[in-house]
């Protein structure tokens, strides 16, 4: 006789409760309510789950709240599984390729550390804070401060000069973070000009009041001249 014709058969001959538990709960037991105790899940050929929890696709309890891994593994709520399932970590984690896990707020560094988010990486592994520039030799600048070619730090408010040094953002740069006021010229003693001085080709400075000659010195700067008055005209009559 086929199986199937023999299952409503077994089914008649079995008492009405028992005929109906094995209808709503394959994997219980004739003459039982399931394996488990009432108010428990049957989960499984052998796994009974509390109220609150949750039946996985092989059989296995999963917690309230919780992340089925597989293999009858489970992270707690707030949880994530990694690894293939086989660890658990905070949701928002992030695993690096050396295998360390940064917990949320951190992230992967160049060598693999972790390191806070939202600071620079450097090549050592480290990190410098938002704001900062990671240093040639490690370390990291000033917060805010700009790292020249050169190797110097610039606070805000300056930059780079030439050679090396920092000057203000509006001066003049005569070199080595040496500078003069706007309009200043840089003098070869390390002094500075008269606002409005002039440099002639020869390497005179003129100040102000003073013009260059065809000598390549200065000279009074002659006033302008103005045109002769015209007499006014007689009034008409």
């Amino acid at each position: 006789m086929p199986l199937l014709l023999l299952v409503p058969l077994l089914l008649a001959l079995l008492p009405a409760p028992a005929a109906a538990d094995l209808l709503s709960d394959p994997f219980a037991r004739p003459g039982t309510r399931g394996a488990c105790p009432i108010g428990q899940m049957q989960c499984g050929p052998g796994n009974c789950c509390q109220p609150g929890t949750r039946c996985s696709w092989d059989g296995h309890c999963i917690p309230a709240g919780g992340t089925y891994c597989g293999g009858g593994r489970s992270c707690g709520p707030g949880e994530q599984c990694i690894d293939a399932g086989t660890r658990c970590a905070p949701v928002g984690s992030q695993k690096c390729s050396t295998g360390q896990v940064c917990l949320p707020g951190f992230t992967c560094g160049r060598d693999g550390r972790c390191i806070p988010r939202g600071e620079t990486p450097c090549r050592d592994g480290g990190g410098c804070p938002a704001g900062s520039t990671c240093l040639p030799s490690g370390g990291c600048t000033r917060p805010g401060a700009i790292l020249c070619e050169t190797g110097s730090q610039c606070n805000p408010g300056f930059r780079c000069s030439l050679i090396r040094g920092c000057v203000p953002q509006n001066a003049v740069d005569c070199g080595y973070g040496r500078w003069c006021h706007p309009n200043s010229l840089c003098l070869k003693d390390g002094g500075c000009s008269a606002p409005g001085a002039t440099r002639c080709t020869g390497g005179a400075i003129c100040d102000p009041g003073f013009t260059c000659t065809p000598e390549g010195g200065c000279a009074p700067t002659r006033p302008p001249v103005r045109p002769e008055a015209r007499p006014e005209a007689p009034p008409a009559d």
